[in-house]
């Protein structure tokens, strides 16, 4: 092959060699090499089948195939045990070390993977996230300090693999999803009122009775009411999609709202806040636990997903 090249005005021309030269992949089993150097440091096929605790035979026939592969003789078989070679003595003292810092490098992997401390990604409807998940986040992180985690209360769905997210909590089962959904429990929302409220309005003894009453309602996003069915006749005076601000219309004895129990758990024991029409159900909603499938879960986050699991169901269960 020639090409030509410029070079102060005089044109040069140069030859350019190639060559094809084959290429040979060559992968060395490791193992043999391992089960080389045990038999090598104990010096007898029997010790090392004890130590390493696999068969004479198969720790016979993986020596035959190391050396075949190396097409060198390594090891000579005496009735004294194991003689090595000087092939086998140089072969010993190449690997020995390389060998050492495989291992340890393996064992420092494990001892990672089985520490407790790690970054933890989780994301969480806002008013879920307020009440109860920052308690359980905490005393987590109180029982394992070197734990690391980032809360997302936020009620859009986040993406996994954008946000690299470990879990997430959901309410309502999501369709055509590849990530797995373990039911936590159901979440009935009921109707609320103040007890002063209670005491100077007119009682509510049916679903038609609540014409009579300024209700508030709990919505989507958009402002769509999440239930109709059952209070098709009653006209809120009040909607809004989030259970803090719905709790603070009941607390300043503005009138009935639709709030879960779990979100005024203290109110209702203290009996300032009072069940209206205990029976009827406003709405009723499946908590879930989403996480990614996978194999190798780290450690940390398998812990503390059963964690948030247990504590979550019975926070709201109780």
């Amino acid at each position: 092959m020639y090409s030509i090249m410029e070079k102060k005005g005089v044109l040069q021309k140069t030859t350019i060699l190639q060559y094809n030269v084959p290429y040979k992949e060559h992968s060395m089993d490791l193992n043999l090499l391992k089960i080389f150097e045990k038999v090598a440091e104990v010096g007898s096929l029997t010790k090392a089948s004890t130590v390493l605790g696999h068969p004479k035979s198969k720790i016979s026939r993986d020596l035959v195939k190391l050396e075949d592969e190396l097409e060198q003789t390594l090891l000579i078989r005496g009735p004294r045990g194991i003689v090595l070679t000087e092939k086998g003595l140089s072969l010993l003292q190449l690997i020995r070390t390389p060998l050492e810092s495989l291992d340890a490098s393996v064992l420092k992997i494990k001892n990672q993977t089985n520490e407790m401390k790690g970054l933890i990604k989780i994301t969480a409807p806002e008013d879920l996230s307020q009440l109860i998940l920052t308690d359980i986040v905490c005393e987590f992180m109180d029982k394992y300090p070197g734990i690391r985690i980032e809360l997302y209360s936020t009620n859009i769905l986040m993406d996994f693999k954008e946000h690299k997210l470990d879990m997430a909590l959901r309410i309502g089962k999501l369709k055509d999803s590849s990530l797995i959904q373990k039911k936590v429990c159901d979440i009935e929302v009921g109707l609320v009122a103040s007890a002063q409220y209670l005491k100077t309005s007119t009682k509510v003894n049916e679903v038609n009775d609540l014409q009579k009453h300024p209700v508030a309602i709990l919505t989507d996003l958009y402002g769509n009411p999440l239930n109709k069915s059952c209070f098709k006749e009653v006209v809120p005076q009040f909607a809004s999609n989030s259970f803090p601000i719905l709790k603070d219309y009941v607390a300043k004895n503005k009138g009935p709202a639709m709030i879960p129990s779990f979100y005024c758990k203290r109110e209702l024991v203290e009996n300032s806040f009072i069940k209206v029409l205990p029976d009827l159900k406003y709405l009723a909603r499946t908590l879930f636990l989403l996480s990614k499938p996978s194999k190798h879960t780290p450690k940390h986050v398998r812990i503390f997903k059963d964690y948030l699991y247990e504590n979550l169901k019975r926070s709201l269960e109780s």
